[in-house]
């Protein structure tokens, strides 16, 4: 039972307010213990003649009784008012439920009201009606009240989107039982006697309100405020120490109309309709407060979010900087070492020349060794080039057709596919937003790396696919180039997409490790994707993706 009935501290209710409530339910009993009387005297003329004041004592009751529960409505009207406001904030769909069946519970106390003042038409005696009413709007406080929040406890969960509807058919059905009885009441001739002014329980009635109350306070409202703690469910906890308050004081005291604890009951009424409206107050002050500390930690979190995004830009900014510089640098740098290379290897052919005439074999294997360092060097220096060149010049990309890019690569590549005895298979290409010119390079470093790296044994076989693709919500053409050469392990599948990194030595293949380097370059200039699939000696398959 510890665990049953514990409440968070977020969710508890104020200590003053417990207090209060606890309070104004014992003292008036005290009260009435030391002889305090809260009833309508009945005022006595000393005359023969009924005087206007005669007649308002006389009616002091009835309007002390409309007074009361008049204000109790008014209170039930509160509570479904914030109840919705509170839903429009938070989805919550279980506070306007509940509020809905506390203003159908006071809606029909109201009718109780309206029907004793003869403001509605009721065919039944005062006497009889006023009793009867009442304790019809206590049943029925209890089991709307039940129902409202057992609802929530089947175990069945409710979707939030369908929230509202829920709400407006649990109203109708409350508001049309509710409807059902008032019409019962008001056209009934006879209604059942509930007041026995003699008995021990002098309205048996309220016996049945009261263990209702008694359940709902001891092990559904529990319940309810541990699946679904807030301050409103502890404060609707609370709201059944008046309402068991209320029905003690007319089942075992009240013997007629508007005596001591008659008015009391009706008093204690309000405090247990206004206890679930202190909570509901309290509940959506705390989700304002909340509110505004998210919003106040959004706003800071906005803020420091801003401070990084310029720092970001201010870095960002430094490395475009420096990269534009070092690739203005590269590019300079392979531009000028080009000049004194082509004299090296002038001077070298001269040299070459000229001992050729020399019986000296050493001087001359030095002076090859010299001249084919400088072509590997000179090929190295013109990769660079086209390297920093793809990063630094700016390129209108139109539409090409990759079908005649690819044709001009088969062109210039005619001579090593005759030798190779190579096979290639084109598929019908797309055309695409780009550069025609640096595209050419994807195709031609691929395809030649696919009749390079051949088998001995076997005629080099390439084909080309292409198929439409969604990647990431986004649509690719994706070309695959797939030869049948030698292949590499995967796990090198990155690496040969660096520059400088080759897998083979320069004796077994010749290249200065950049292509590829080159291609990726160029793809992503597209904002396309380039990676390659392989396996030894089962050759590779480069995939090739250019955004639809």
């Amino acid at each position: 039972m510890t665990k049953l009935f514990y409440i968070e501290d977020e969710f508890r209710l104020p200590r003053s307010i417990v207090i209060i409530v606890v309070a104004i339910c014992v003292i008036p009993f005290i009260l009435q213990l030391m002889g305090v009387d809260f009833g309508n005297a009945v005022h006595l003329s000393t005359t023969s003649q009924v005087t206007t004041d005669d007649m308002f004592y006389k009616l002091s009751g009835g309007f002390t009784h409309a007074l009361l529960e008049w204000t109790a409505f008014s209170a039930a009207i509160f509570v479904v008012l914030l109840a919705f406001c509170h839903y429009s904030i938070t989805n919550d769909i279980t506070t306007p439920v509940i509020g809905v069946a506390l203003f159908c519970a006071g809606a029909m106390d109201a009718f109780h009201t309206l029907a004793a003042t003869r403001l509605i038409s009721a065919v039944a005696e005062n006497k009889d009606l006023i009793p009867f009413t009442w304790a019809l709007s206590r049943v029925f406080n209890a089991v709307i009240m039940i129902a409202g929040v057992g609802i929530f406890l089947s175990g069945k969960k409710i979707n939030v989107n369908n929230g509202f509807k829920f709400i407006i058919m649990t109203s109708l059905i409350f508001a049309s039982i509710g409807y059902l009885l008032i019409y019962f009441s008001a056209t009934s001739y006879n209604l059942p006697q509930t007041q026995f002014p003699d008995a021990i329980i002098r309205r048996p009635y309220d016996i049945i309100p009261l263990i209702l109350f008694l359940i709902a306070g001891l092990i559904i409202y529990p319940l309810f405020a541990k699946r679904y703690p807030s301050i409103f469910a502890t404060a609707l906890l609370l709201s059944a120490l008046p309402e068991v308050a209320v029905e003690m004081h007319m089942a075992f005291g009240s013997q007629r109309l508007f005596d001591s604890d008659f008015n009391v009951a009706h008093f204690l009424k309000i405090v247990a309709y206004v206890t679930p409206l202190i909570g509901l107050v309290l509940d959506y002050v705390q989700t304002y407060k909340t509110q505004i500390e998210h919003h106040e930690q959004l706003k800071n979190t906005h803020e420091k979010l801003n401070t990084k995004a310029l720092e970001l830009d201010r870095t960002n900014s430094r490395l475009t900087q420096s990269n534009a510089e070092l690739e203005k640098f590269a590019y300079i740098a392979s531009h000028d070492l080009q000049e004194p290379l082509r004299k090296i290897q002038a001077f070298g052919d001269r040299l070459h020349k000229r001992l050729e005439n020399i019986d000296d074999e050493k001087a001359i294997d030095y002076i090859d060794r010299m001249q084919k360092s400088s072509t590997r060097l000179r090929s190295l220096i013109d990769d660079l080039l086209k390297f920093s060149r793809v990063g630094s010049e700016e390129y209108t990309f139109k539409d090409t057709n990759l079908n005649e890019v690819l044709k001009n690569v088969i062109d210039d590549l005619h001579i090593s596919i005759v030798e190779k005895s190579a096979q290639i298979n084109i598929a019908e290409l797309p055309t695409i937003l780009g550069e025609s010119k640096i595209l050419y390079q994807v195709f031609l470093n691929i395809l030649s790396n696919g009749l390079k790296f051949t088998k001995a044994d076997q005629a080099p076989i390439i084909t080309i696919s292409c198929q439409q693709v969604l990647k990431a919500n986004t649509k690719y053409w994706q070309i695959k180039i797939q030869d049948n050469g030698i292949g590499f392990e995967q796990q090198y599948a990155d690496k040969i997409f660096e520059v400088f990194q080759r897998l083979h030595g320069r004796s077994q293949y010749a290249g200065t490790g950049i292509g590829l380097a080159i291609c990726k370059k160029i793809v992503e200039k597209h904002n396309g994707l380039i990676y390659v699939e392989s396996e030894l000696d089962k050759g590779a398959c480069f995939v090739v993706l250019f955004e639809v």
